[in-house]
């Protein structure tokens, strides 16, 4: 069944579609997300992060889109009504507790593992403005000892730390079930490695 027929129930009107974007970390789901959005018509865009840290709110939301209603989105307070298309970053796809009967198609961006946390490092090392930093260290900064002084320098590297001692007890190995997961139910796989407009 293609996507348009999808968008009509039984009566002929628009129904909620929702088009999931799952990778790891790094992988470009964003961007990914932002570039349909721009391409097809009548879409909202959603984000897994978003709904931190109840993220059972989104499995809510999407469930009352579903029966027609409209939501209130968490971020921005703007509304999204039912009978769009919905552009969702949904990191783990089909298999998140509550999700598998909610998406309607599924891309995963297959990219490799060192690949997705490279460009991690990167982005917080080039994006980090002063006070997202800040926000970061004071979830992170307790668990460092001895403590260093607070310039941004210091932060980051502790942040970069953090992150790639997270990457080697944990992420690393739920990526790899995420990536056997979403390789199975996802209806599309694309090259990660590509440039966005080839995707």
């Amino acid at each position: 069944m293609t996507l348009n027929r999808k968008h009509q129930n039984v009566s002929g009107n628009l129904k909620t579609v929702v088009i999931a974007i799952a990778g790891a970390s790094g992988s470009g789901k964003s961007s990914l997300v932002r570039a349909l959005a721009q391409r097809l018509k009548n879409t909202e865009t959603m984000y897994f992060d978003d709904y931190r840290p109840n993220h059972e709110n989104l499995t809510e939301d999407l469930q009352s889109l579903r029966r027609g209603n409209h939501i209130t989105y968490p971020v921005d307070n703007r509304r999204i009504d039912a009978g769009k298309v919905i552009i969702l970053e949904e990191p783990t796809g089909r298999s998140r507790k509550g999700m598998s009967d909610k998406i309607d198609f599924l891309v995963y961006i297959n990219l490799p593992l060192e690949v997705s946390l490279a460009r991690v490092l990167l982005r917080s090392i080039r994006q980090s403005e002063d006070e997202d930093i800040n926000a970061f260290y004071e979830t992170i900064g307790p668990q460092f000892d001895p403590k260093f002084t607070e310039e941004k320098a210091t932060k980051l590297m502790h942040i970069l730390v953090w992150q790639l001692e997270m990457y080697l007890k944990e992420h690393r190995t739920e990526y790899l079930v995420d990536h056997e997961s979403n390789l199975k139910d996802a209806d599309l796989v694309v090259d990660g490695l590509k440039p966005l407009k080839q995707l």
